[in-house]
C-alpha cells in the first residue's frame, strides 16, 4: 500500500485560547492531534506524519515525540503557504491539513479515491454550519469558487485538506513563493496553471474546525434522533425507547405514511412527540429546549398524533428547515425521578457531573420546563464519583448509565435528559452536546485534582483546635459572619481577596469582638482559602461570639453545641446569627436558647450564665456607638493630607490602606455590630408582639440613610440645585464590588452611575411616633434587659446604629476606593493593565514599596496567578464544607431568601452584567451581591431586586426596606440560577414566594 507524507500546518497562533491547536482537548482524553493521527493512520505510517509549527511548537513536541517536526522560526511574519513550503516533501505524494481541523478517516479515503494530481476538500454546506457561529468566524471563513460540474459554480469553504501527487509535489521545490500568493487556494490556482489536474471534493459539512464547539459536537454525535438511534441497541446500563423520526419535508410530502409507521411501531400505548430541530441539537444555546414537545399523546388517536406533530413543527417558526426532525417515542409512566445531567461544568467545562432533578412530582419535564420548585442539584467530581452514593444513592445508576453513554460516543460534554422508573430502570430521553467553547478555561485535569487534594489536606490540618479557639472540629462556609460570598464573591481575584483579609478578616474582626466583650481568638484568621475560594472558619467565628465572661467549661460546651448544630442543619449556613449562635440578648431569649441548645449538651445553668453575659454585652452596645466610630473623622482628615501630598504612588497606597485599617474598618466593624444589634432587636420586637411587621417597616422608612441621601442629591442635580462636580465628589468613590479593582468607581462612569435614570421628587420622611402601648412594651423590654436607657434613648440608638452602619462604610470605602485608583496609576508606571494588577496581592504591594521585585518577577507572578485563577474558576465547591468528601460531591443547599417589604410585584427579569448596557426601568433586577456599589440601581425605577448573596441586615436589604422596594436578598446559588432562566417573575414578599409567570 502506498504511504503518504502527511503535513499538519500548525505554525500560527490559535484563534481562541493559548494552547497550540494540536493540543486542544476534544473529548475524554483525546486531543486534536490524537484525532488527526487516527484520521491519517490508515493511509500513512506514524513516522511519515509531520508537524510544521512555530507557536509553542516545543509543547507539541513534548506531547507527541513520536512524529516528525519542522520548526518555522519566522511564522509570525510569514503566510501559511510559506509554512507548507518548508515541508520536507522528498518527492513523495503528500496530504496537507490545517492543525485546527478534524476529519473522519473515511473522508480521507474518499478524497484519495478521486483520480487527479491535486484534490482539495471544500464544504458546500458551510453556511449551515455557521448558523450559530460568531460573526468573526463568518468573516474569517476561507471561501473559494468551485465548479463541481460545467455551468455550476458555487461558493464553498476551503477546509485545508489537500492531496498532492508526486508530480504536484515536484513543482513545490525551489518555486518563487512571492509569485504564487500567500494562501493554499493561491497554490491550487498556480498548480492548475501548470497543467496539473486539480479537482474538488465536497465533504458536505462532515468536518470540524476547532474554534467551533458546534462543529466538533456535530461531527462526533449527529442530531438528537441520530444519536439516540446509534445508542439504542448498544446501551446496557439504561433503556432508550424505540423511536420513529422523520423530517418536516417527509411529513409534508406524505403524512399518512409517517402516521402508518408510527402505528406499526407503537401499538396500544401513549406517546411523546419531541422536537429534534437542527437549531437545538448540535449547539447548547437558547434554542435548546426552546421548541415544543408534547407528552401523553393518545397513541390510538391518529388525529391527536397529527395535531401534536403539527404543533411541534409550528414551534420551529422562522427557524424551520425541511430537514428538521420530529421524534416520536413511547410515553413513560411510573416515574420515580427525572431530570438532566451535564457531564461537565456548563460554565467552564470542568470535570464535574451536575445532576438537576425532581424526585417529588413524577414529572418527566419539570426540570427542563422549569415549572416546579424544590428541584435538587447534586454535583460530583469525576475524580471521586464514589462519593455520590453517600449524597444521593438513587443517582448512582444514572451516573453509571451516563458514563456508558460517554464511552460509547467518545464524548464527555453531554447534556442528558433522564428518568428513573419505579423499577429502578434508567431511561434516556435525549443526548445533546454541550458545545460551549471552554478554551479559556482549559487546564490539565491533573492540576485541578492536585488543587483539590491540597485543599482537602489543608481542611484536615485545620481540624486540630488551637489553644485559643474551643471546639473539637470546625466547619467552613462562605456565607456566615463577614460573608465573603457577598462582599468579595465566591471566586475573588487575588488583590480583592488579600485586601479583604488585610483590612478586616485577618485581625480587625477579632479585635472588634474583643472590645465588645467577646472571647479573644487572635491570632486565628476568620477566612481561609480552598482552591482560591474564601471560606469562614465557623469554629473561630462561633468562639468570637462567646462572651468572655462565660466560664471556660460552659464556653467549651457552647462552642461544640454551635458547631454540631450547624453540622446537623446545614441550611443554617447563611443565617448562623439567627438560627445557631446567640450574640446579643433579645426578649424571648431563654425559651429560644433552651429549645435550641439543651439538646446539644448545654446545661440549664449554661443558658442562665449566657443570658447574663449577653445582657451585659447588649447593654454596653447601646451606649458605646459614638466612641467606637469617632475615628472615622480622623481617617477622613488624614486622607486629604495623603492624597494632596507629593508622596510616591506606592507610598500613598500604603498610607491609605494603613489608615483605612486603623481608623476605618475597625470603626466600621463596630458600626456593623451596632447595626446588627439594632435590627435584631427590632425583629425580636415583632416576634414577641411589641411591634407588628408593618410598624417595624414604617419605623425603618421614617429616617434617612446614606442611600437615601444619594437619591436626594441625584434629584437635586437634575433640578439644577447641585453641580455635577459636587455629586461626583460626594459619591464618585463608590463602586459595584467594594474591593474589586476591575469594578469601575462611579466617577469613572458617572453618566451611568450618577447622572442617568429618572430621579423622582424625594418623598418626605414621615415622623414616626410609637403608640403608648408600644412604648410600654418597649419599656418592659428595657427593664428585663436591666438597661438604664429610656424608650426615647433606645429609639435614637436604633436609628443611629442603622444609619451609622451605612455611613461608616460609606466613609471608610473612600480610602479603599482611592487606594484602588492609585493602584491603577501604579499599573501605568509598571506597564501593567488593570486586569493584570488584579492578580497581585497585598504582599506584592508591600514588596513593591520595599523595591524588592523586578518587573520580570511581577510578570511571572501574574502569569502563575492567572493560571491558578483558571483552576479556581474550574473547581466547584459547596457553600458548607464539613467533611473530606464535600470537596468532591455535594448537594447545593436551598437558601431561604431574606424577603424585604410585604409588597408584591410582577415584572420582567433582567440579570445585570456590568459589561453591557441594559434597560432596567420597571424590571426586577438580579445582581450577584448585595453590595452598596449597586445603589445606582435605585435611581432607574426598578420594580424589584433579587440578589444571589446577602443577608437580612445587608445594605441592600436596608435600602429596599427604606424605599419600600420588593426584594429577595441572598436567594443562594441554586435559586439564583433557576430564576435567572425565567423571563417574567412574580416576587411576592409577603408570602415569601418567587415564581415564574407563564
Amino acid at each position: 500500500m502506498l504511504s503518504f507524507n502527511v503535513f499538519l500546518l500548525g505554525a500560527g497562533r490559535p484563534a481562541r485560547g493559548i494552547k497550540p491547536s494540536a493540543l486542544k482537548k476534544i473529548a475524554l482524553n483525546t486531543k486534536a492531534m490524537d484525532w488527526q493521527i487516527h484520521s491519517f493512520e490508515s493511509v500513512s505510517s506514524l513516522h511519515k506524519i509531520h508537524y510544521l509549527g512555530g507557536y509553542h511548537v516545543q509543547d507539541v513536541i513534548n506531547a507527541y515525540p513520536q512524529i516528525n517536526y519542522t520548526v518555522v522560526p519566522d511564522w509570525q511574519e510569514r503566510s501559511i503557504l510559506h509554512t507548507l513550503l518548508k515541508a520536507p516533501f522528498a518527492g513523495q505524494p503528500a496530504i496537507t491539513a490545517y492543525s485546527d481541523t478534524l476529519f473522519r478517516t473515511d473522508t480521507v479515503t474518499k478524497m484519495l479515491a478521486i483520480e487527479a494530481d491535486v484534490v482539495f476538500c471544500v464544504d458546500s454546506r458551510w453556511k449551515e454550519r455557521f448558523n450559530s457561529r460568531q460573526a468573526e468566524d463568518i468573516f474569517l471563513a476561507e471561501t473559494v469558487k468551485v465548479a463541481f460540474c460545467p455551468g455550476l459554480t458555487i461558493e464553498a469553504e476551503f477546509t485545508g485538506l489537500i492531496y498532492l501527487s508526486a508530480e504536484a509535489v515536484s513543482h513545490l521545490t525551489n518555486i518563487d513563493e512571492a509569485a504564487i500568493g500567500s494562501s493554499l487556494p493561491d497554490l491550487l490556482i498556480y498548480l492548475e496553471k501548470l497543467g496539473l489536474s486539480v479537482k474538488p471534493f465536497d465533504v458536505k459539512g462532515d468536518w470540524a474546525e476547532l474554534n467551533s464547539p458546534d462543529d466538533i459536537a456535530r461531527l462526533i454525535l449527529g442530531t438528537k434522533s441520530e444519536t439516540l438511534a446509534r445508542l439504542e441497541s448498544r446501551v446496557q446500563r439504561s433503556h432508550i425507547g424505540k423511536q420513529v423520526s422523520f423530517t418536516c419535508e417527509q411529513w409534508r410530502d406524505d403524512s399518512k405514511a409517517v402516521l402508518q409507521d408510527i402505528a406499526e411501531v407503537f401499538s396500544g400505548t401513549n406517546l411523546i412527540v419531541r422536537s429534534s430541530s437542527k437549531a437545538e441539537d448540535g449547539w447548547f444555546s437558547s434554542n435548546a429546549g426552546g421548541f415544543e414537545s408534547l407528552l401523553n399523546v393518545d397513541g390510538e388517536d391518529q388525529s391527536a398524533i397529527l395535531e401534536a406533530i403539527e404543533v411541534v413543527i409550528a414551534s420551529y417558526g422562522e427557524l424551520s428547515d425541511n430537514q428538521d426532525q420530529i421524534l416520536v417515542q413511547k410515553f413513560l409512566t411510573g416515574v420515580r425521578a427525572a431530570g438532566v445531567v451535564f457531564t461537565c461544568s456548563l460554565e467552564t467545562g470542568a470535570p464535574y457531573y451536575r445532576f438537576n432533578f425532581d424526585d417529588k412530582t413524577q414529572s418527566t419535564e419539570s426540570v427542563t420546563a422549569g415549572t416546579h420548585g424544590n428541584l435538587r442539584t447534586v454535583i460530583v467530581s469525576r475524580f471521586a464519583t464514589e462519593h455520590l452514593n453517600a449524597v444521593e444513592p438513587a443517582l448512582v445508576p444514572v451516573l453509571e448509565a451516563v458514563v456508558e453513554l460517554e464511552e460509547l460516543l467518545g464524548f464527555d460534554k453531554l447534556d442528558v435528559e433522564f428518568a428513573v422508573d419505579n423499577f429502578g430502570i434508567v431511561h434516556i430521553f435525549q443526548v445533546r452536546p454541550i458545545a460551549v467553547d471552554h478554551s479559556e478555561y482549559e487546564v490539565p485535569m491533573a492540576e485541578i485534582k492536585a488543587s483539590l487534594l491540597q485543599s482537602q489536606e489543608a481542611f484536615r490540618a485545620m481540624q486540630a483546635p488551637s489553644p485559643f479557639v474551643l471546639g473539637e472540629k470546625t466547619l467552613f462556609a462562605n456565607m456566615p459572619d463577614w460573608n465573603p460570598a457577598e462582599i468579595i464573591g465566591v471566586r475573588p481575584k487575588p488583590l480583592a481577596f488579600s485586601l479583604y483579609r488585610q483590612l478586616i478578616t485577618n485581625e480587625i474582626w477579632a479585635q472588634q469582638r474583643v472590645e465588645y466583650g467577646y472571647r479573644d481568638v487572635r491570632p486565628n484568621p476568620l477566612i481561609s482559602s480552598f482552591s482560591g475560594q474564601p471560606y469562614v472558619d465557623s469554629r473561630a467565628s462561633f468562639n468570637s461570639f462567646i462572651p468572655a465572661a462565660l466560664p471556660e467549661q460552659a464556653a467549651i460546651r457552647l462552642a461544640n453545641a454551635y458547631i454540631n448544630l450547624l453540622s446537623d442543619n446545614p441550611q443554617y449556613h447563611d443565617k448562623v446569627e439567627f438560627d445557631v449562635v446567640f450574640t446579643i440578648w433579645t426578649p424571648g431569649y431563654f425559651k429560644t436558647a433552651s429549645a435550641r441548645l439543651l439538646p446539644y449538651g448545654i446545661l440549664s445553668d449554661d443558658v442562665v450564665q449566657l443570658e447574663a453575659a449577653l445582657k451585659d454585652i447588649t447593654n454596653q452596645a447601646l451606649v458605646r456607638l459614638q466612641d467606637d466610630t469617632k475615628t472615622i473623622e480622623v481617617m477622613n482628615s488624614r486622607r486629604k493630607a495623603i492624597t494632596h501630598s507629593e508622596m510616591p504612588v506606592i507610598d500613598k497606597v500604603f498610607a491609605l490602606l494603613d489608615d483605612c485599617k486603623r481608623f476605618g474598618t475597625l470603626a466600621f466593624s463596630h458600626a456593623a455590630r451596632a447595626g446588627f444589634v439594632a435590627t435584631t432587636l427590632l425583629k425580636s420586637f415583632v416576634e414577641t408582639g411589641v411591634l407588628t411587621e408593618e410598624r417595624r417597616l414604617a419605623f425603618l422608612k421614617s429616617f434617612n440613610t446614606v442611600a437615601g441621601e444619594i437619591e436626594r442629591d441625584k434629584y437635586a442635580y437634575q433640578t439644577g440645585e447641585l453641580s455635577a462636580d459636587t455629586l461626583i465628589s460626594q459619591y464618585g468613590h463608590l463602586r459595584p464590588g467594594t474591593y474589586e479593582l476591575l469594578a469601575q468607581a462611579y466617577w469613572e462612569d458617572s453618566e451611568r452611575y450618577l447622572f442617568s435614570g429618572a430621579h423622582h421628587v424625594p418623598v418626605e420622611k414621615t415622623i414616626f411616633v410609637f403608640s403608648s402601648e408600644e412604648i410600654k412594651k418597649i419599656g418592659d423590654v428595657l427593664v428585663e434587659l436591666g438597661s438604664s436607657l429610656t424608650v426615647d434613648e433606645l429609639c435614637r440608638y436604633l436609628i443611629e446604629a442603622i444609619q451609622s452602619r451605612e455611613y461608616v462604610k460609606f466613609e471608610f470605602t473612600r480610602n479603599l476606593s482611592a487606594t484602588l485608583d492609585y493602584c491603577v496609576e501604579l499599573g501605568t508606571e509598571l506597564n501593567l493593565s488593570r486586569e493584570e494588577l488584579s492578580f497581585l496581592t497585598y504582599g506584592d504591594l508591600e514588596e513593591l514599596k520595599l523595591n524588592v521585585p523586578s518587573s520580570e518577577h511581577l510578570s511571572k507572578l501574574i502569569d502563575i496567578r492567572k493560571r491558578d485563577y483558571t483552576i479556581t474558576s474550574s473547581i466547584e465547591l459547596p457553600s458548607l464544607i464539613q467533611r473530606d468528601a464535600d470537596f468532591y460531591c455535594f448537594e447545593r443547599l436551598t437558601s431561604q431568601p431574606n424577603f424585604v417589604t410585604a409588597n408584591k410585584v410582577d415584572a420582567e427579569v433582567q440579570i445585570l452584567d456590568s459589561s453591557q448596557e441594559f434597560e432596567i426601568t420597571n424590571k426586577i433586577v438580579m445582581i450577584p451581591q448585595a453590595d452598596p456599589g449597586y445603589d445606582w440601581l435605585f435611581g432607574h425605577g426598578i420594580s424589584g431586586l433579587i440578589t444571589q448573596f446577602g443577608g437580612a441586615n445587608s445594605h441592600m436589604a436596608i435600602r429596599a426596606a427604606e424605599i419600600g422596594l420588593p426584594a429577595a436578598i441572598g436567594v443562594g446559588e441554586k435559586m439564583y440560577e433557576k430564576v435567572s432562566k425565567m423571563k417574567q417573575v412574580e416576587l411576592d414578599c409577603a408570602n415569601q414566594v418567587i415564581r415564574e409567570v407563564l
